[in-house]
């Protein structure tokens, strides 16, 4: 008997549930816009969009830099993934961190963060198309550029 009971409380539960969020669309014309804006007023990091999603929260920023770092970070829940649009540079990602300082970078939907000195870690050239995947925990930055870059970055944020 309490079986049931349980079986169909839980069955009670899930439709009483909200429904997932719709997917979320953001158009070619609404990023160039973000990007035509953020240019002129030197934004390095624009968010677009995020939505909650299963199991956390995902977004997309539009990047833009015309130097490259001096250092690197490390985001430590949010794992992001680079869509090179336009320019191309080195990126380098792995080693270790130098003399890491928190950083909350929650405003941009990157979470808690730490910056420091880049120490060792893979270099790879990057330019328009390219795709890049890094994990949470894994320090990065560009070394080098050959001008200016622009990328979309999707974040995924765990709960």
């Amino acid at each position: 008997m309490i079986d049931v009971a349980v079986v169909v409380l839980s069955f009670a539960l899930q439709a009483t549930a909200a429904p997932p969020p719709p997917a979320t669309f953001i158009t070619a014309a609404e990023i160039d816009a973000v990007l035509r804006d953020q240019v002129p007023k030197n934004v390095v990091d624009q968010p677009i969009r995020a939505t909650t999603v299963r199991g956390g929260k995902a977004s997309v920023a539009s990047l833009h830099r015309t130097r490259a770092e001096a250092g690197a970070l490390i985001h430590n829940d949010v794992t992001e993934t680079y869509y090179i649009v336009k320019g191309r540079g080195t990126l380098v990602t792995g080693g270790s961190l130098g003399d890491p300082k928190p950083t909350d970078l929650t405003r941009v939907n990157a979470g808690m963060s730490q910056t420091g000195t880049r120490q060792g870690g893979e270099s790879r050239r990057v330019g328009p198309g390219d795709v890049i995947i890094i994990p949470a925990g894994t320090p990065h930055s560009f070394s080098e550029l050959d001008g200016p870059i622009s990328y979309l970055v999707f974040r995924f944020e765990p709960k």
